[in-house]
């Protein structure tokens, strides 16, 4: 990605006018709490997405990814039939231009580098978006603020992607800070950045089970929350307390358990943020532990593979482990104390290869 001023004029025949980055992240705790308006707990990776723009005079948009190898050429903002790269582009380009419809003619020449595993459940969509919503930011002086770039991407996702997604992806890969865990009220967007305790080593491991949110069940789930919602009469599930959870309230039984997990979810996040302020490692820990089991059996959005990992990960002196991202396959967090990490290791090399490790913090 340094040589990336190059590639931009290899490809289109002169420099960038501007590039901006976004970053990855993973979800320490607080799985599908977010679009129902709960609390999450991110972190940045150091993985991230390059996007780079210029004005061009063709009259179209061009845009090329180097992950893919593969350049596009459009002049409508239509999406495609076949979920391709560029609709994340395009969808960017769409609602921007829309808010700034003096820009309408004006056409551009677009490079996305990316070093993000795709697929994996650590936001490369939504990093891909803010990388390109910050691009045009820059490159039109708009001045939106980093907070406005999150919600303008998760609009593009939610509207023109169709993934009924939340807002944390992105206001993380807008805002976060490296070396900081993002606490994040989804109901008001406020925020707090927490240092993470020196001797506290969190680890990926790759399950190598892909998922495309669209195709997935994480839709389903979406809409299966709303009607926990209705059931419960509240706006929000985030609102609702373990104690006002009343199982005889639900006919549908599968209902009641993604209500519960939810509910319970929300607890262990404030509880989770305590314990990296009080340094309680195996309190934080055991809520890992705590949310994966509530995510595999009550949300169902766990993998018979995932569940071996996790539980060869704790067997391996891990403090906790658990699935992170929308579900349905990708990676696990481990969290492991810093002494011990030479032993987790080394025991993790037994069952996996070296190259499903993904060292975070």
């Amino acid at each position: 990605m340094n040589n990336n001023n190059n590639i931009f004029k290899k490809i289109f025949g002169h420099d960038p006018s501007v590039s901006c980055n976004a970053h990855a992240r993973v979800n320490l705790i607080g799985e599908h709490t977010d679009y129902t308006r709960g609390y999450v707990l991110p972190f940045l990776l150091p993985y991230k997405t390059k996007v780079s723009i210029s004005k061009n005079k063709d009259n179209k948009f061009k845009a090329y990814s180097e992950f893919f190898d593969e350049k596009k050429v459009f002049n409508d903002f239509n999406k495609s039939k076949t979920n391709d790269w560029v609709d994340y582009i395009k969808g960017c380009l769409f609602f921007f231009y829309k808010k700034n419809k003096s820009f309408k003619n004006i056409y551009l020449d677009i490079l996305i580098n990316s070093d993000i595993p795709i697929g994996r459940g650590i936001s490369s969509s939504s990093a891909l978006c803010v990388a390109m919503l910050k691009s045009l930011n820059s490159f039109f002086k708009t001045q939106y603020n980093k907070k406005e770039i999150a919600i303008l991407a998760q609009q593009v996702e939610r509207l023109y992607i169709g993934v009924s997604g939340g807002i944390m992806d992105q206001m993380i890969s807008s805002i976060g800070i490296h070396g900081k865990a993002f606490f994040l009220n989804c109901n008001n967007l406020k925020y707090e950045l927490i240092s993470i305790p020196k001797d506290w080593i969190f680890y990926l491991v790759d399950s190598k089970v892909k998922r495309n949110l669209r195709d997935s069940s994480y839709n389903k789930r979406f809409k299966e929350l709303k009607e926990v919602e209705k059931i419960l009469n509240v706006e929000y599930l985030g609102s609702v307390k373990t104690n006002l959870l009343n199982k005889n309230k639900f006919k549908n039984q599968i209902l009641y358990k993604r209500a519960k997990h939810v509910i319970t979810e929300n607890e262990r996040v404030i509880a989770a943020k305590k314990c990296i302020i009080e340094k309680k490692i195996h309190e934080f820990g055991k809520l890992m532990n705590l949310s994966h089991l509530s995510y595999s059996d009550d949300f169902e959005a766990s993998t018979k593979e995932v569940d071996i990992l996790t539980k060869r990960s704790i067997e391996s002196g891990a403090i906790g482990c658990r699935l992170t991202g929308g579900g349905f396959g990708g990676f696990t967090v481990s969290l492991i104390e810093k002494k011990y990490y030479d032993t987790w290791y080394r025991k993790m090399l037994t069952f996996y290869s070296k190259e499903k490790f993904y060292k975070i913090k």
